[in-house]
């Protein structure tokens, strides 16, 4: 037994005093970054120099609404579909008295409820009221 350990010691000696592989270690950058010895051409200007727009207001312009009813106010339409082979169902009836525009349109939705939209619009803006029915 004291044999075997020997040799194991002798080996791992052996090992350890030979000559290990020839590595040698690259050397430290002496900066990060090389300068090229010399340039290879000079820069060229690849594209024209951008022309430059005087600001301008681009503000929209406001018009105030006509005073009076347009030519072709009032007016009233409706209209309405019902495909029957699609199922699909809709309707839009307005009306306009020249200062005043009142309307109402339907649509069915796919859950098959129907929205409907009752609005108004009398000069301060458009109001809806939304409701469903089943």
């Amino acid at each position: 037994m004291a044999l075997k350990v020997a040799v194991c010691v002798l080996l791992v000696g052996v090992a350890l005093g030979l000559p290990q592989y020839n590595y040698d270690p690259p050397k430290a950058p002496e900066t990060l970054y090389e300068t090229p010895a010399e340039s290879v051409q000079e820069p060229v200007q690849l594209y024209e120099t951008p022309i430059i727009a005087e600001p301008q207001n681009i503000a929209p312009v406001v018009v105030a609404p006509p005073s009076e009813p347009m030519p072709q106010m009032p007016y009233e339409f409706d209209f309405g579909v019902a495909d029957e082979e699609s199922g699909n169902q809709f309707s839009h009836v307005e009306n306009n008295d020249g200062q005043v525009t009142r309307g109402e349109y339907r649509v069915l939705l796919p859950d098959g409820r129907t929205q409907v939209v009752k609005f108004f619009d009398d000069g301060n803006g458009f109001n809806a009221e939304v409701t469903y029915e089943k």
